[in-house]
């Protein structure tokens, strides 16, 4: 049965994380945070400057692009397709020198029977990896960037709900928005597991998911626990969440960033289980969060920020903040408009810079609603610079 990215939000029960929930405090206009946690203090990382540059216009919508360096090689993996919400789409890989990121090349593309969407790519042991989702998360390997393996299913553990619990599932679906390495060496994801049938009590929540190997990913907690635990009722955040990121610090604290139906937030908290401590980003909508700790030990965030919770029009830009321990600050206006967002991040050749690839639909009028008009990819060239907290 076809699922869009709305329905696959709006079928998840809101349901708020209360069992075993720490009680958030009053604190900073950036968010309301759990004091049980101490994060370690670590460098500032803000933008100093930046540029940006097309580097794919078809006249199509091109949207959720990821990016990442492999050997010599920047990849940029995004969904091509009429519109945002066309229900048939292909996912593109292009790629460029590191040393003349003005060349890009398409190198694959595949599409599915269903709609496929929010492909990301990382450095598998040397291999570039491609995930996208269409139902399910499927994955592409290939040792050199030209030759690449038929795609087929990541091995994404379903986590059966206790007896107990008072969960009921429409559908076993997963979805790894995101695939990041750890401080171990491991990939790791926080994404969402199963369709919660509708009106239907039981604590749910997004599932962190760790692999050796990229392909087989593991359940590290149960519904109801993990860094949705800290977004309670009385906090930030709606208590489960889907789209989300993850990092660490470089202390090794995990930092979640995750979309909810309130504004996006931001979780620290020693994984699996905590303790956690939250802050709302004050962002509406929050579309495709992510995190990047930078060359320095800085922490930045982008996502997809719009004016107001219902806004008349569509007036979204791309974001990008300065994370530190106590929540957000030094919101960045990346050049964007209308559809637009669902970026990542790459370290650049240089210290001080960071590559973000994003898509926009700022250069084309928008005649029949937002996500109808055609959309480019972007790559923003930012200057970083740090400060010690």
């Amino acid at each position: 049965m076809k699922t869009s990215r709305r329905k696959f939000l709006q079928t998840a029960i809101q349901a708020s994380i209360i069992a075993g929930a720490s009680h958030a405090l009053p604190a900073r206009a950036a968010g309301a945070p759990n004091l049980s946690l101490e994060v370690k203090p670590f460098p500032r990382a803000s933008i100093a400057g930046l540029y940006t540059q097309t580097i794919w216009s078809d006249g199509r919508h091109n949207g959720f692009p990821g990016i990442a360096r492999i050997g010599d090689y920047y990849y940029v993996t995004f969904r091509n397709s009429d519109s945002h919400q066309a229900p048939s789409s292909k996912i593109v890989v292009i790629r460029a020198k590191a040393d003349d990121l003005k060349k890009w090349g398409k190198v694959a593309e595949w599409t599915r029977d269903h709609d496929c969407r929010d492909p990301l790519v990382f450095d598998n042991h040397g291999k570039v990896q491609v995930v996208f989702h269409s139902k399910e998360d499927f994955f592409s390997q290939s040792a050199d960037g030209v030759t690449w393996s038929e795609p087929r299913e990541l091995e994404t553990e379903f986590v059966e709900p206790k007896p107990d619990s008072g969960l009921v599932f429409t559908s076993q679906r997963r979805w790894l928005f995101r695939i990041r390495k750890g401080p171990d060496g491991a990939f790791y994801s926080l994404a969402r597991c199963g369709i919660k049938k509708d009106k239907t009590p039981g604590i749910f929540g997004l599932i962190l998911y760790r692999s050796e190997d990229g392909v087989k990913f593991k359940a590290q907690h149960t519904y109801g626990e993990g860094p949705t635990r800290a977004m309670a009722k009385g906090g930030p955040g709606s208590g489960w969440g889907h789209e989300a990121d993850v990092a660490w610090t470089p202390d090794g604290t995990l930092v979640s960033a995750i979309r909810n139906s309130s504004p996006g937030v931001i979780v620290f908290g020693a994984a699996p289980n905590g303790p956690w401590k939250s802050f709302s980003t004050g962002a509406n909508n929050f579309g495709g969060p992510a995190l990047h700790m930078t060359k320095k030990g800085g922490l930045l965030l982008a996502a997809r920020d719009v004016r107001e919770p219902r806004p008349d029009g569509y007036p979204a830009v791309c974001k990008v903040w300065t994370v530190t321990e106590s929540g957000v600050e030094n919101p960045w206006i990346i050049p964007s408009g209308g559809d637009n967002a669902y970026q990542s991040f790459a370290d650049g050749a240089k210290d001080d810079e960071v590559l973000l690839c994003y898509y926009s639909s700022h250069e084309f009028p928008t005649a029949k609603g937002a996500g109808f008009n055609p959309a480019n990819l972007y790559l923003a060239h930012l200057k970083v610079r740090h400060r010690e907290p």
